[in-house]
């Protein structure tokens, strides 16, 4: 019995969960293309970064989520393969989060995801937890679930 009890895990708190939502029209763009513009077909790159700050609506009030995506097309799947940072700031801090999804040349909305939470700052230090991002019918839904480690 005594074996089990020092195998538990840190504490945590129960969970948080925050839900923000978005349009397009909350979102700004831009796109720096990678390899001086170099195209394999017509508007396919061999990559390109993509920084969007988007403005998400909740019940807490206004959230910045701003993203970074570095784009890099595999020649085997025909996919851009994405590595993906958002941050979301707060009044009171910074949650974090990173993934990774593909992207087929030509769509403009990435594809529905779930990313660890890698940590935060301010209130949301010392945390973990997913974030998740659904697209419907023209609205960018944003589940933030977290916990406190400690």
């Amino acid at each position: 019995m005594l074996a089990f009890c020092s195998c538990t895990q840190h504490p945590r708190t129960a969970p948080v969960t925050v839900s923000l939502s978005y349009r397009q029209t909350d979102i700004q763009q831009q796109f720096d293309t990678l390899f001086n513009h170099q195209q394999t077909a017509a508007g396919v790159y061999k990559g390109f970064i993509e920084q969007a700050l988007a403005i998400c609506h909740g019940d807490t009030g206004t959230v910045t989520q701003d993203v970074l995506s570095s784009m890099y097309l595999n020649r085997h799947t025909g996919r851009y393969d994405c590595v993906t940072t958002t941050v979301f700031q707060f009044p009171d801090g910074t949650i974090a989060a990173n993934g990774l999804f593909n992207l087929t040349p030509g769509d403009t909305i990435a594809p529905d995801h779930d990313f660890p939470i890698t940590g935060g700052s301010g209130a949301y230090h010392d945390i973990a937890g997913t974030y998740t991002r659904r697209y419907r019918e023209g609205v960018y839904h944003v589940e933030l679930r977290y916990y406190k480690l400690r």
